[in-house]
């Protein structure tokens, strides 16, 4: 599929040259400028071609080339499993189609469009689809010419994992360097200190990353598959210890560092690889953290109940991690830390209300959350369920004194479904509380 996946942005490369010769001749007015929806470095890789003089009065393409082109890539979006794409090629397609009359070309087209629609209603339904994972690789040593001190965004087939990659990575570069220069694989994501390497030999460093978007973006990109395309900006989450010690100990003190690389182009491309043109990072406080954590913990829970028809297995397995953790731990860990005396008195005010605000809303979906349950369940699970009942009345309780709220409010409170809005818009990153406490940005040359 990665290989279908490439020849595929080599021909719509080859659909937006036409289309812009096209326009140079007068022919196709949009020029390249069409196909932007579909991949934004088209346009600012094709745009503006010139024209020799010596060719300047042939016709090497003309209409009947764009149009075959364009069909010819509705075969490969589907073979991509890209079928969010067939619409936009069939809008290329529609002037003209209606031009010429091409009643038939127009129905097939249509019949083909209602095929891919079945499919992407059958993926959002079933969510099993798997398009690509992303790693970041630096590379560290003179042995890499020109890459050394580079990063790079791999594009990794539907769910290559870190193993696969790493195997092959370095069983690549240990075929191209011979055995006499090892090729070792820095596991740790954090920022490498290039003095304590031995430049004579290779250094490999490899870490998952997830696309990234800003608020505005995740209000613009609402499906999963619109979070999948298109995409140049990744990140990556390194915990460290505000004490400097490592591993994870007491949450007090359990930091986080966030990277955002952004490419020079957007995935997918033609290559599988693109190199990071800029390196963006910022630090979480363990409040921070916390409040980020128990975000999503919220959210996650909240989409479950949502959901239709109900996923009662995803379900279970959240009320479990939500409810049937221990008093000190998972969900009530943090309200246990930071919101009690002494260490509340030393955070920022702001901050500790965003918790309490989020822990009344976790309660309430967990609260939703077990009363979709018991419709759901069959006889055999009626104890996990009046255990599950016990476990949130005793959370509530913990949580009560701390939060300030009291088990009559949770019952007349707003419905999650109705006071998740907000929650939802920040699932995705940090809310913008955490963001305007930020507590140090950095930018950064990727050479570095």
């Amino acid at each position: 599929m990665a290989t279908i996946q490439r020849w595929l942005i080599a021909l719509y490369t080859m659909q937006a040259l036409v289309a812009e010769y096209l326009k140079l001749k007068g022919k196709y007015p949009p020029g390249c400028s069409a196909f932007n929806h579909i991949s934004p470095d088209v346009e600012r890789d094709e745009r503006d071609i010139k024209e020799d003089k010596e060719t300047a009065k042939e016709e090497t393409y003309d209409e009947n080339t764009l149009i075959s082109l364009l069909e010819n890539s509705i075969a490969y979006f589907n073979q991509s499993e890209r079928y969010e794409m067939m619409p936009e090629v069939f809008k290329l397609l529609q002037p003209f189609y209606e031009k010429n009359r091409s009643f038939v070309k127009m129905m097939e087209v249509y019949g083909q469009l209602a095929e891919s629609f079945a499919k992407i209603v059958t993926i959002m339904q079933t969510d099993r689809r798997y398009l690509a994972t992303y790693y970041r690789v630096a590379f560290y040593g003179r042995v890499f010419e020109d890459d050394h001190e580079k990063q790079y965004i791999y594009k990794e087939p539907k769910l290559t994992t870190l193993g696969e990659l790493t195997l092959r990575l370095q069983k690549l570069y240990t075929k191209s360097f011979g055995a006499d220069t090892p090729v070792h694989i820095i596991h740790e994501s954090g920022k490498v200190d290039v003095s304590s390497l031995d430049l004579e030999q290779a250094h490999i460093q490899i870490t998952h990353v997830q696309p990234y978007f800003d608020e505005a973006e995740l209000k613009e990109r609402k499906t999963k598959f619109e979070r999948e395309n298109k995409i140049s900006r990744f990140i990556f989450e390194t915990p460290f210890m505000s004490d400097g010690g490592k591993g994870h100990g007491d949450v007090s003190k359990q930091c986080m560092r966030k990277t955002i690389l952004t490419t020079q182009h957007w995935f997918p491309y033609i290559t599988k690889r693109i190199e990071v043109a800029h390196v963006e990072q910022f630090e979480l406080t363990a409040l921070q953290v916390g409040i980020e954590a128990m975000e999503k913990k919220t959210q996650d829970l909240a989409e479950v109940v949502r959901s239709s028809p109900p996923d009662a297995k995803k379900l279970q397995l959240l009320l479990q991690g939500s409810i049937g953790a221990q008093v000190n731990q998972g969900a009530q860990e943090y309200a246990n830390v930071f919101l009690r005396p002494p260490l509340m008195s030393t955070q920022p005010i702001k901050e500790i209300q965003r918790l309490k605000e989020i822990y009344r809303a976790f309660l309430q979906v967990c609260k939703e959350a077990l009363e979709l349950n018991e419709q759901l369940i069959v006889d055999d699970q009626l104890l996990y369920q009046e255990d599950l009942k016990k476990k949130y009345e005793q959370m509530e309780t913990n949580l009560g004194s701390l939060i300030a709220i009291d088990s009559q409010a949770m019952s007349t409170s707003t419905s999650s479904t109705d006071g998740f809005d907000s929650l939802s818009r920040n699932a995705h990153r940090m809310s913008s509380l955490v963001f305007d406490s930020i507590s140090s940005i950095s930018s950064m040359n990727s050479n570095r």
